[in-house]
């Protein structure tokens, strides 16, 4: 009885778990901050940022990675990665340290687009890793949305 009880608890604490993944919404982006030269190269300039996003889910998650590419204006524009664990707290707003690698060819093709605009649509699409409660899941980044080019600029002129 004992037995059939011990493992009845951890089913229900596993399917509660799955369920907690399952339900998570997406982060809603913020703002940038802390931006900063890191490398500078021929094809590719690499650049750090702390993206500020806000946890509308009831419950904290632990953000094990995320990767993806940013496109300015439906053009690309570079990759991003985060390959640090970050605990975001529940109802909260949280920092991602990320590295951003731009790309030098397109930035250049775009410059002057960017700089005669002051906006622009900054779309965002990549995945993310979570684990809540041992349980590891990916869910996809989508963020478009039309944003102010001053941060955007000066990542360019550097």
């Amino acid at each position: 009885m004992k037995l059939t009880l011990t493992l009845l608890s951890a089913f229900v604490l596993i399917f509660s778990a799955c369920k907690s993944t399952g339900d998570i919404k997406q982060p809603e982006f913020r703002d940038i901050s802390n931006v900063r030269l890191i490398e500078t190269g021929v094809l590719k300039t690499t650049v750090g940022a702390n993206l500020i996003y806000f946890n509308p889910n009831n419950t904290g998650i632990k953000l094990s990675a995320a990767r993806g590419d940013v496109y300015v204006d439906n053009a690309y524009f570079g990759s991003f990665v985060l390959d640090q664990e970050i605990q975001v707290k529940k109802n909260a707003e949280f920092e991602l340290p990320v590295t951003i690698k731009i790309d030098n060819i397109g930035a250049v093709k775009n410059h002057t687009d960017i700089y005669k605009k002051k906006e622009a649509l900054v779309r965002i699409e990549g995945r993310a890793f979570v684990k809540k409660s041992g349980i590891s899941k990916e869910i996809p980044i989508r963020y478009e949305q039309m944003q102010n080019l001053d941060k955007l600029r000066a990542l360019v002129s550097k």
